[in-house]
């Protein structure tokens, strides 16, 4: 049973009022070990164990016995609830239901001959909420009506008001009101789920099999628990059936798809074995950060083996989260889109949110959608909306440090448990997806309030290290212990950095002969090929003589060695790009196909490019 049934029964012995919200419409509940069918009867049946004599909720009266006792609101019974009124008077819906409130108020709240259970249901449709407090005269009135309830009712009575969100009924009900507590109604937890799927499957699953399968159903519906159970039966119909299995099932009401990319992974042969070949396909495309490559092909080998989150028991968790520290432009964001498209066959499936654009704590709602009554809400948030779109995927918080503290919070759910409910009450999960932060912590010169502080000035002190393997190692240290003062004393979230764990991943500087040149030859063959894949129609490639790598280098060593590579892609684009244009044109006026662009170096050494094939 939850922990939650436990809270409500405690309620009920000491407070008049409950405002119950969240899962009220769910089709089924555990009640004491057994499934309960819809939230009415459930109210009903802790109702009867706490010795109520009626339940009386809109239009129909129950008995202590749960026993259906015939219309409490018969339309006779309506039209004389006032002395004089006729049943003209008694016009629309609102009419009705100012007639039962006031009943209610003059008699059956204030009596202390039966203990009475009280419910009304739809309050936020009843009397919906309103930003600015000011309330149409017929809601006005109801509200009116409820407040005086509420002050009026008996010791021996409980009213329980049930909406599907707090935030949706007006505050009036429960401000300042001791006689007044709202709860929240959680979807099935870890021990009820467990209960449920045990009632039907001991003896069909093994005890691990039904553990995983409480695990990985974290924030379904009892709906969903329905419809799970269903299909396992159907398939056990089969023979036995596998965890592989399982989660797939899981996955068609939890994700909308079957499709599990992650259990697509080879585990050994080209061209993407995880096992023998995933190291040296990234070090292939991500230059000198031999390291961070190691690191995040170990996460991989954890996720693809399904042994993520066995420390604490939930296999619920993100496939793996890492924070990726160093100077910039060293290739943090460029191993980010390429771990995306290892995983997932395209860069497509890498999400990159630019976290300076919520330096303001309002701006949570960017990520997570707006309140109810508020301009947006309708378009739901930007970070929910894109994993329930793509479930599959690579998400990076970049420079994490530039977002407001309070927006970390949402951070600690997503790590935790592996989902996050958006603005309008809807969960999506990360279950399947890698979570990275990036940051430049470790290279400021003032923290995230504007105060002065002496990372930069440190960096710059151990860069002056003479031995290239000291130098590093200290320059590691010092990403790392920057990070940590970061979560801990910055802004105050040492759980987060936990969630974490020894996932800080620092890259190096691009300060080496060997890294640099390696970057260089990359990126000019990266141009040659996409060149060759944009003019395949005519026939044009492009090819680069030997002696371009170190025209390139000598230019740039200094730039790449203070700034990455960043600003070195750009500067190869637009050097060979220009004297590409020019020789295009005339290619094209001359009428010329399968044409071979060749950039070579002059004499003087000036770079230049040449017709050399047609």
């Amino acid at each position: 049973m939850g922990v939650w049934i436990d809270n409500l029964r405690s309620l009920l012995r000491y407070k008049e009022v409950l405002i119950l919200h969240g899962n009220v419409r769910d089709t089924g509940y555990i009640l004491d070990g057994k499934r309960v069918r819809g939230f009415g009867d459930l109210i009903r049946r802790i109702a009867r164990d706490m010795n109520f004599e009626e339940v009386i909720t809109w239009g129909v009266i129950y008995d202590d016995k749960g026993k259906l006792g015939g219309p409490l609101w018969s339309t006779e019974r309506i039209e004389n609830l006032k002395t004089g009124e006729s049943s003209s008077r008694v016009t629309s819906a609102r009419d009705r239901e100012v007639v039962i409130l006031t009943k209610w108020l003059e008699n059956e709240i204030r009596d202390y001959s039966k203990r009475r259970l009280f419910i009304i249901n739809y309050l936020d449709k009843l009397t919906p909420y309103s930003s600015r407090g000011i309330y149409p005269k017929d809601i006005a009135t109801l509200i009116t009506l409820i407040q005086k309830i509420i002050d009026n009712i008996a010791p021996t009575n409980r009213l329980i008001m049930v909406a599907l969100r707090d935030t949706m009924i007006p505050v009036e009900y429960y401000t300042n009101s001791p006689r007044v507590a709202v709860m929240e109604i959680p979807k099935p937890d870890k021990d009820e789920r467990l209960t449920f799927f045990s009632s039907k499957l001991s003896g069909k699953l093994k005890p691990d099999e039904l553990e995983m399968l409480s695990n990985i159903t974290d924030g379904l519906y009892m709906r969903d628990l329905d419809n799970i159970l269903r299909d396992v039966l159907e398939e056990l119909k089969n023979g036995s059936i596998t965890r592989y299995t399982l989660r797939k099932i899981v996955n068609r009401y939890r994700l909308g798809t079957e499709d599990d990319p992650w259990s697509k992974l080879p585990l050994v042969g080209p061209p993407k074995g995880l096992i023998d070949s995933a190291e040296p396909w990234f070090r292939s495309r991500v230059i000198g950060q031999d390291e961070a490559v190691t690191e995040v092909v170990k996460a991989l080998k954890k996720a693809r083996a399904g042994v993520v989150g066995l420390a604490s028991g939930q296999e619920s968790k993100p496939k793996a989260v890492f924070f990726f520290a160093g100077p910039t432009g060293v290739g943090k964001t460029f191993l980010a889109k390429k771990l995306a498209e290892y995983l997932f066959d395209t860069e497509e499936a890498f999400i990159r949110f630019d976290m300076s654009e919520f330096k303001e704590e309002h701006t949570i709602s960017k990520l997570i959608g707006s309140p109810p009554g508020y301009v947006g809400y309708e378009e739901g948030g930007k970070l929910t909306n894109a994993i329930r779109e793509k479930p599959f995927s690579v998400v990076l918080f970049d420079e994490i440090e530039k977002a407001h503290p309070r927006i970390m919070d949402i951070f600690l759910q997503i790590l935790d448990d592996g989902r996050l409910t958006d603005s309008r009450g809807q969960t999506v999960y990360f279950t399947e997806s890698v979570i990275i932060f990036t940051s430049n912590i470790g290279t400021r010169a003032t923290d995230s309030f504007g105060k002065p502080i002496d990372e930069r000035d440190k960096l710059r002190a151990l860069e002056m290290i003479e031995d290239p393997q000291d130098r590093k190692r200290r320059i590691r240290e010092h990403f790392i212990e920057s990070v940590r003062n970061f979560f801990i004393y910055e802004i105050s979230r040492p759980e987060l950095l936990n969630r974490i764990g020894s996932h800080i991943v620092v890259f190096n500087y691009l300060d080496t002969y060997e890294v640099q040149r390696k970057l260089i030859e990359v990126k000019l063959k990266d141009i040659a090929n996409n060149f060759r894949e944009k003019f395949s129609h005519v026939g044009y490639r492009l090819r680069f003589s030997e002696r371009v790598p170190d025209y390139f280098l000598e230019k740039h060593k200094a730039s790449i060695a203070r700034f990455g590579g960043r600003g070195l892609v750009n500067a190869i684009d637009d050097e060979v790009g220009h004297l590409l244009a020019q020789q295009m044109l005339l290619a094209e006026q001359m009428a010329k196909r399968d044409v071979l662009f060749y950039i070579d170096l002059t004499e003087k050494g000036k770079l230049i490019c040449r017709i050399v094939k047609t």
